[in-house]
């Protein structure tokens, strides 16, 4: 596989399984498929060590997530132009202060200008060509949290707190911020499998969300 061709990665074997399944074989010549691995730590930590040895034109990140809103519909798919992190800062519950409550920065650069350092708080906004169009998007933001929600009375104040949230998921922050960092574009696509907080996986949309990701990131790639 070249440098310079889009990188797709995904949280899980499953999803990258069930995912690279439904592309077609000149989909899959197109694109480098890997793992990022689960949560936030292993997917920063996972895409910038990628980004370096690949040096992709941009990043896919696909999956499934929780959705946090009714327009967010189970096994749909849908593109989010902001990622917010959620969980880091202070407390927990109603009581939580994200980072940019309390005064930091996550990332200050280290004496660039904030231009050039790609600086970020609690939110990162994809930024896209003027010709590139997004299929499926949706407005707010995807809630990139450090660990899902466990109940649908916790999904509920993670949603007071931030209203804008559609849905919750754990990687989409992580991977934005390792591309921001090192000046990557980036993508996320995520499949609603589920309500967030509905722990029940009998009640999940898993097989049909992630057939959509396959779909939509087929309808992605033909412009790339």
């Amino acid at each position: 596989m070249p440098d310079c061709s889009p990188l797709l990665v995904f949280p899980t074997q499953r999803e990258l399984a069930m995912v690279e399944a439904g592309l077609s074989v000149k989909d899959r010549q197109h694109v480098l498929c890997c793992l990022c691995g689960f949560g936030p730590v292993a997917a920063a930590a996972r895409t910038a060590t990628l980004i370096s040895q690949h040096k992709p034109s941009i990043v896919l990140l696909a999956g499934i997530a929780g959705s946090l809103d009714s327009r967010c519909h189970l096994g749909s798919s849908y593109e989010f132009a902001s990622v917010r992190s959620y969980g880091i800062g202070v407390g927990t519950g109603n009581s939580f202060q994200s980072a940019e409550d309390v005064g930091w920065k996550q990332w200050q650069g280290q004496g660039e200008n904030e231009q050039s350092a790609g600086f970020f708080g609690d939110m990162i906004q994809r930024r896209r060509s003027h010709t590139e169009s997004m299929q499926n998007s949706i407005e707010g933001e995807l809630l990139s949290a450090c660990s899902a929600s466990s109940s649908p009375e916790e999904a509920k104040i993670r949603k007071k707190q931030f209203p804008a949230g559609m849905a919750e998921d754990m990687e989409g922050f992580a991977v934005a911020a390792a591309c921001t960092m090192l000046k990557v574009p980036w993508v996320v696509i995520r499949g609603i499998s589920n309500t967030a907080g509905n722990r029940d996986q009998s009640d999940w949309h898993v097989e049909e969300a992630l057939c959509n990701v396959s779909k939509h990131v087929s309808h992605f790639l033909v412009g790339t």
